[in-house]
Order: C-alpha cells, then sequence, then structure tokens
C-alpha cells in the first residue's frame, strides 16, 4: 500500500498549517498595535495628505461622471445603422459596431486616467508614500475601467447591436451593473486598498485580501448561476442555427457545462489569488487574458468566414441574368475552402492555448524550418486552390455566356457549342493536372517520376486507342471547318439524314425512315451538306416527241409564276427559273432540266410543290407527259 507522505501531502498541510499559524499570531500583534499606531499617524501631515488623495478620488469619479453619457447618441445611430444591413452583412456589421463603442468607451477612461496623472504630476500628492497610494489608485482606475470594457463588449446596457450576447435590455442592464461592482470590489481592493494596508500591517492585509475575494468569488458564482439558462440556450441555439461552423460542434456540449467550467476557473483563481505566489497570479491572469482574445478573434473570423457560405446571391442582378449559374457555380466551391479554413483555425486555436499555457512550445517549433515548411505548405496549397478555383470559375463563366442565347451574339451554333464543351473540358483537365502537380511539388513530393511514369501511360495509351484517337482528331478538324451544324441533312459515310447529336467523336444521323445511324468520324471521308446557305431543286420534265418544245418551257415559266404564288412555299424561293433546255432526248420523251434556287434545305420542299404545278400547267395547256406502255401480244395461232 502506498504511503500518502510519499506524494508530500503530509510535509504540505504541515507546512500550511505552519504558515496560517504565523499569520495568526502576526494578525493578532498587528490588531493589538493597532491603537497605538493609529494614534502615532494622526499627524497634520497625514491628514493632510490623505485629503489630498481623497480629492484625487473624487476628482477622477466627477470626471467619469460628467462624460460617462457622452456619445449616448452616437452609439444609437450605430445601432440604427446595424440594424438597417442587409442580410449576411449584420454580424460583420455587429462587430464593426462593437469595436466602434469600446472604442470610444476606452477614449473616455484614457481621459480620465489622463486628468487623474495630470494632478499627480502637477503635485497633488506630496512625498513618496502618498504619491505611491495616489498612482496605484490611477492604475486600479484604468484596470477597472478597462475590464468594464470588456463586459460592455458582451452586456452593453444602452444598445443591443452593441453587445454580443443576445440578451433582453433589462437582462443586460442588470448582469452589467453587478458585474461591474464586482470588478470595482475586486481591482480597487485587491490593486488598491490591499497593498496600501500591506504597507503598515501585511497579516490585516492578507486578511482583507482574503474577504474581498471571497465576496467577489461569491458574487460572481451568483451571476453564473443567473446566466446558466439564458447562455445554454443561446449557446444551443448557435449550434442548431450554425451547424457547419467551426464552434458549432463544440457550442453544443459546452451549453449543459460552461456553468460548472466557469465556476470551477473563477474559484481556482480566488484560491490562487489568496495562496498563490505573485508569479503564478500574474501567468494566470495574462494567459487568461491572451486565451479569452485568441477566442474572440477566433470567433470573429470564422463568423465572418461563415458569412461568405451563400456568397453568391450578393452579386449584382445584371452579373446574375447574364451568369445565371455563377452564383451556384461560387456557392459550391466557398464552402469547401470555408471548411478548410475553419479546420484551419481549430488547429491555429488549439496551438495557441497550448502555447500560452505552456503546456506544448508551439510558438518555438514553428520558428523551426520543420514549422516553416509547414507554414508555407498550407499558404501555398490554399493559395494553389484558390487560384485553380478562380481559373475555373473564369472559365466557365465565360463558356457559359458565350453559350447564353439571351447576352452576347446570341445562341450560337452547333459547331461553337461543341468546340466551347470540348475547351471547358480541357480547362478542367488542364487546370486538374497542373494544380496537382504543383501542389505535389509544394509539399515536398518529387513529381520528375510522375510525369515520366503519365508520359509512358499516355503512351501506351495512345497505341491502344488509336481507331478513338482518330475519331477525336477528325471530329476536331471537322468542327473547326465548320462543316456539319445540328440539325443538318448530311450525308456522311453513305449515310444521309439529318444531324440530331454533335460529338467530339462521332455524329448522330436520322434518316427518312426514322432510324438513327451513329457514324464515328474516323469513317468519314467525305460530308455533303444539304442544308448550308442555299440549295438548288433540279429537275428534268418529259415531254412527247410530237409536243413543241417552246410551248413545254413557257408552261414551265406558267408553273413558276404558280409556285411563286403559293403563300406557303413561294417565299423559300429566292432565285429565277433557270431553265438549261433540252437535256436529252430518251427513248419515249424529250427531257427538260430546269434549276430554282431555294432557302437552305428547302429544295425537296419547293421541288415537291414544282412538280404538282407543272403537272397541272401540262394538262391545262394539253401537253403529253409520257409515260412507258406495256402491249399484250397473245402470238398467232397455228395454220
Amino acid at each position: 500500500m502506498l504511503s500518502v507522505n510519499r506524494f508530500g501531502l503530509l510535509d504540505w498541510i504541515a507546512g500550511a498549517r505552519e504558515a496560517v499559524t504565523a499569520w495568526a499570531v502576526q494578525l493578532a500583534a498587528e490588531l493589538s498595535a493597532m491603537p497605538a499606531a493609529m494614534v502615532a499617524a494622526a499627524t497634520p501631515e497625514n491628514a493632510i495628505a490623505a485629503g489630498r488623495i481623497a480629492l484625487l478620488v473624487v476628482l477622477m469619479l466627477v470626471v467619469r461622471r460628467l462624460i460617462r453619457d457622452r456619445g449616448g447618441a452616437l452609439i444609437e445611430r450605430l445601432a440604427d445603422w446595424q440594424q438597417r444591413a442587409a442580410p449576411g452583412l449584420g454580424p460583420l456589421r455587429r462587430l464593426v459596431v462593437i469595436a466602434l463603442v469600446i472604442g470610444l468607451h476606452g477614449i473616455k477612461v484614457a481621459l480620465v486616467a489622463a486628468v487623474g496623472y495630470a494632478a499627480i504630476v502637477l503635485g497633488i500628492a506630496t512625498g513618496p508614500e502618498a504619491s505611491a497610494i495616489a498612482g496605484r489608485f490611477v492604475l486600479a482606475f484604468v484596470i477597472a475601467e478597462s475590464l468594464r470594457l470588456v463586459v460592455n463588449a458582451f452586456l452593453e446596457p444602452r444598445a443591443s447591436a452593441a453587445r454580443l450576447l443576445p440578451v433582453a435590455d433589462a437582462a443586460a442592464r442588470r448582469w452589467e451593473a453587478q458585474l461591474s461592482r464586482l470588478v470595482q470590489v475586486a481591482i480597487y481592493g485587491l490593486l488598491w486598498v490591499t497593498p496600501t494596508l500591506a504597507s503598515v500591517a501585511p497579516a490585516l492585509a492578507g486578511l482583507a485580501q482574503a474577504i474581498i475575494t471571497v465576496i467577489v468569488l461569491l458574487g460572481v458564482l451568483k451571476v453564473i448561476r443567473a446566466a446558466r439558462r439564458p447562455v445554454q440556450q443561446w449557446m444551443l441555439g448557435r449550434a442548431a442555427h450554425h451547424p457547419g461552423s467551426f464552434y458549432g460542434p463544440v457550442l453544443g456540449p459546452l451549453a449543459g457545462i460552461w456553468h460548472g467550467l466557469a465556476g470551477a476557473f473563477v474559484t481556482a483563481y480566488a484560491v490562487l489569488i489568496v495562496t498563490g505566489p505573485a508569479s503564478a497570479l500574474i501567468f494566470v491572469s495574462q494567459a487568461s487574458g491572451l486565451s479569452l482574445l485568441i477566442i474572440l478573434a477566433a470567433g470573429f473570423i470564422g463568423t465572418s468566414l461563415a458569412s461568405l457560405r451563400r456568397v453568391g446571391r450578393y452579386l449584382p442582378q445584371r452579373l446574375r441574368a447574364r451568369l445565371p449559374m455563377l452564383a451556384g457555380r461560387i456557392d459550391a466551391w466557398v464552402p469547401r475552402f470555408v471548411g478548410v479554413i475553419h479546420w484551419l483555425l481549430v488547429a491555429a486555436l488549439v496551438g495557441s492555448l497550448l502555447d500560452i499555457w505552456g503546456v506544448v512550445e508551439v510558438g518555438d517549433w514553428l520558428g523551426t524550418p520543420g514549422g516553416q515548411t509547414l507554414i508555407h505548405s498550407i499558404v501555398a496549397l490554399l493559395a494553389i486552390g484558390i487560384l485553380a478555383v478562380s481559373g475555373w470559375l473564369i472559365a466557365a463563366s465565360w463558356i457559359e455566356d458565350r453559350l447564353n442565347p439571351d447576352t452576347g451574339t446570341g445562341e450560337p451554333g452547333a459547331r461553337e457549342k461543341t468546340l466551347l464543351a470540348l475547351f471547358r473540358n480541357a480547362v478542367a483537365i488542364a487546370i486538374l493536372v497542373l494544380a496537382g502537380m504543383v501542389a505535389l511539388s509544394e509539399v515536398g513530393i518529387d513529381i520528375g517520376p510522375l510525369l515520366a511514369g503519365a508520359g509512358v501511360i499516355g503512351l501506351a495509351i495512345g497505341f491502344g486507342a488509336q481507331k478513338l484517337v482518330q475519331d477525336i482528331i477528325t471530329g476536331v478538324f471537322i468542327q473547326l471547318e465548320d462543316a456539319i451544324h445540328q440539325d443538318d441533312f448530311v450525308t456522311a459515310a453513305g449515310i444521309s439524314g439529318t444531324v440530331e447529336r454533335l460529338s467530339i467523336r462521332s455524329l448522330g444521323l436520322r434518316d427518312l425512315s426514322g432510324v438513327l445511324h451513329v457514324v464515328p468520324f474516323s469513317s468519314v471521308d467525305t460530308v455533303s451538306n444539304y442544308t448550308r446557305d442555299f440549295g438548288y431543286h433540279l429537275g428534268e420534265y418529259g415531254m412527247a416527241y410530237r409536243e413543241s418544245v417552246g410551248d413545254a418551257i413557257d408552261a414551265l415559266h406558267s408553273a413558276y409564276a404558280r409556285l411563286q404564288a403559293m403563300p406557303e412555299i413561294g417565299a423559300e424561293v429566292t432565285g429565277p427559273l433557270e431553265v438549261d433546255g433540252v437535256s436529252a432526248l430518251a427513248d419515249s420523251a424529250v427531257l427538260i432540266r430546269v434549276r430554282i434556287r431555294t432557302t437552305a434545305g428547302m429544295q425537296y420542299a419547293v421541288g415537291r410543290a414544282y412538280n404538282r404545278c407543272v403537272k397541272e400547267q401540262f394538262d391545262a395547256a394539253g401537253i403529253e407527259i409520257p409515260y412507258p406502255h406495256r402491249t399484250v401480244y397473245f402470238g398467232a395461232g397455228e395454220q
């Protein structure tokens, strides 16, 4: 069984008992000698010095009272300015208002402190002891009012927009008054009354320090108990409203135990004030203040970054109309960067707290080559990611603007659509490869072997996919030469049909029977496009040998005139009737060839309408259109 004394507990108890006994003996001696000391101190010089110090206290308190309510109208205007903020900018404006209000109160504190120090310099306190007491009072005033500024940052009683905690005005005024009184009792008691008393009665000063500490501790515990429920609800609300923020996962578990942690900390701090050495008290005070400052700074940065998660909705309406998909792309990428930065904030916060409390020398390690390399790599990776995403957003937005039929030069053709889609994919692959290579290089990975391996793999793929490469290269040149558009009627690889789908590797043709043919570009040697710029109806019309060629040509011109007069097809005719003359003397007909220029792709419809007009016109003119005759011969009978 382990001995209790092995850990020095009995020695510590014995030393504490001896210290308490010595302090009690000294206290009894000081109390017994106090009447005589008071009689000896009751001199006119001491009375005058005490009166001068009292005059300094009254002077500073009067000046503070006179300027305390100054700037109230400015605070109200700042609160109104914060409430008129656009959606999403409220938290940022709130922090600006809080900083301005703290600055305004800080100016007041500096003014009162300047009055006190000026009075000391001008000789309001004579003698070294009186000057020291007056100086301690001014220092205590500055520290007390500075701590009150911190309290006001959380519980500004004049305007809800100027406080961090979202509590009601009545509760803010009540808690601010209680905490301000506790701060004043603690600071003036521990930094002015106790040191002044310690110069004549150290044991009595220790008793006064313990009493003041207990009073302040009980008051702070009372305030924590009263604020337990409201602060818990606020933490739960923030955690539910901002689940993706870096403090969201912390506020939920912390909401149920924050009062216990706060009570344990102030109790330990009070015990340290009474029993601990001055060096430990100074260290804990500095570490606590720096920790609070760093936590607030991290919270401010995290809150500001969280407001950028939907930054796309703040784009100008004109830009959103021109690039409707830009806001969605930004809102898809920004939260990812915000999440990464949040994790970096958490790491920086934990490292800073460990360094401040002396657990791990994080600052010293960051000064080493390894730490500098880590910082450089993190910054470089963030910069690479931001530049890569920015380049992709710019390229994608430019392509989107070109494809938008409502902006720019209107809706692009099939060629431009295909080339833009190809360019978008090529840019995405190039950005991804370049950013990945640079990122690997920044983290210390040699990319030379990777490039060599990629070259070997690319060579192997090139040999194994020659047909695919041929398809793509041929398709690129076909698109660059603007040979095919979507909805064109073409003949490619011996197949005629309407172009329904056009990619970089193949095209889809729908023939007149409704069959869809997918034709790889590698099998396309010649492209015949029937719907480019204009078309011609080329027709040959036959007449009997006994008919007059002149009458037939006149009838063809009359049919052309009827064609132009047709409302549904006349607008598609863009040129005069070209009669080439007799093109052939066939077995049973004289053929006359004509040509009619039409709009692109309408030559077939115009040809069908013109054939109808020619048939009707030939019938009206009595011109015979020959057609094959068949004579049935039954043979002759036997004689």
